[in-house]
């Protein structure tokens, strides 16, 4: 999905958040002694320091929104670079725990199925090698030839060349899933040791550590409440991301020198026209939609509660926003700590105290008090009432029934 481009962050974002923390004290400190201001529907009377310090709480929890909207969305737009990516949610939704676990693993979708699907040998005495190929493989090689040919307009002889270096490289790799050999390093708790193992020795392997991290997940959970459980569980998905890398990076590795031999067959009018464009990354809708709502929903729910406007489904759509995050991991007893959580929590963590105060500005108009929302009630023909929200009223002064 294209993104709207954004200007880079400015030292007007500081400037703005020092205003904020200024007003947000002057207006506590003339507020201090005031009097009241009645709320909707004349039921309930609050003091003018608890207006002021609810509609800083929604200005603050706005600010917070729409910075961490921002940052995801400039970082999409700004692209890859030497020390950054663009954001996604892939690595935390893969990082899921708690019952729900599955579901959210699901969205990302699973990168070592992937890789084992791909790594899948059918009938390792095939003749030609290129005939072990599995099929997403050789799906994935050939869309790459495809549009290979079709970028620099291969006909007839020149087709047939290329076609020959491919087929070399798709034999190499064939020959390579069954009878390849790599040094690797084999972890015991005695220590490493480099040792020669084959392809399906390797793949064989990584299947084991995937089962085996799995099944710690499923069946061992309370065993996670101590640091010896924790401790076990982070080696094994060490090891699992070991394992992935490199046979990941050995395949990397076959197609990249397949696409340097293939654009060997090219004429220097044909290198001039430019390089083959990299090979897309494998397509996942979801994580796509859920990426864009994650990135714009956080920022779209900042502005309306900086702006007061349509405050009250910004408050609950925000609320949402943080159940989920909440639900993706839980901090749940016997279920392996978030890696990147600040502190040590149990049951509650900061996405629930967030999304309470959200739930809390829900309920009342901080909206008229100070936003959009109270110009429109004001211009809006429906909106006025012989009683103004945000009038004054002495401290001892009866709600009107």
């Amino acid at each position: 999905m294209s993104e709207i481009p954004l200007p880079p962050v400015n030292l007007a974002w500081a400037g703005a958040g020092v205003v904020f923390v200024v007003g947000a004290l002057i207006c506590a400190a003339r507020s201090c002694c005031g009097p009241r201001v009645e709320m909707p529907r004349g039921q309930v009377q609050v003091s003018l320091l608890t207006a002021y310090l609810l509609v800083w709480l929604r200005l603050a929890i706005g600010w917070h929104f729409i910075v961490e909207g921002y940052d995801k969305i400039e970082s999409v737009w700004r692209g890859p670079t030497e020390t950054s990516k663009p954001w996604t949610s892939e690595a935390y939704l893969r990082e899921a725990s708690g019952p729900l676990a599955a579901q959210f693993r699901q969205l990302a979708g699973d990168p070592d199925e992937q890789l084992l699907a791909l790594l899948h040998v059918g009938d390792s005495k095939a003749e030609p090698p290129a005939q072990r190929l599995s099929a997403p493989l050789n799906d994935q090689w050939e869309s790459y030839f495809e549009r290979f040919a079709a970028q620099f307009g291969l006909k007839d002889e020149q087709r047939t060349r290329a076609r020959d270096v491919f087929e070399n490289h798709k034999n190499a790799l064939g020959r390579w899933l069954v009878e390849g050999r790599k040094t690797v390093d084999k972890y015991f708790p005695s220590g490493t040791v480099k040792a020669p193992m084959s392809t399906p020795e390797r793949v064989a392997a990584y299947r084991a550590k995937l089962l085996e991290v799995r099944d710690m997940l499923d069946k061992e959970l309370p065993a996670f409440e101590s640091d010896v459980g924790k401790a076990r569980l982070a080696a094994a998905k060490t090891e699992l991301r070991r394992w992935r890398t490199e046979l990941q990076g050995d395949l990397n590795d076959a197609f990249a020198k397949m696409r340097t031999d293939l654009e060997g067959v090219l004429t220097a009018e044909q290198k001039q026209a430019g390089s083959m464009p990299a090979p897309p990354i494998q397509d996942n809708p979801m994580l796509a939609w859920v990426d864009w709502l994650t990135r714009w929903g956080l920022f779209a729910v900042g502005a309306c509660l900086l702006l007061g406007f349509l405050t009250r489904p910004a408050c609950l759509s925000g609320a949402a926003l943080l159940f989920l995050f909440y639900l993706a991991m839980p901090p749940l007893p016997g279920v392996p700590d978030n890696p990147r959580a600040e502190g040590h929590y149990l049951f509650i963590n900061k996405n629930i105290i967030e999304m309470l105060a959200l739930l809390v500005l829900a309920s009342t108009r901080s909206g008229t008090w100070l936003g959009l929302d109270g110009l429109l009630q004001f211009l809006s023909p429906f909106g006025r009432s012989s009683i103004q929200p945000g009038s004054p009223r002495p401290i001892d002064a009866p709600a009107n029934s």
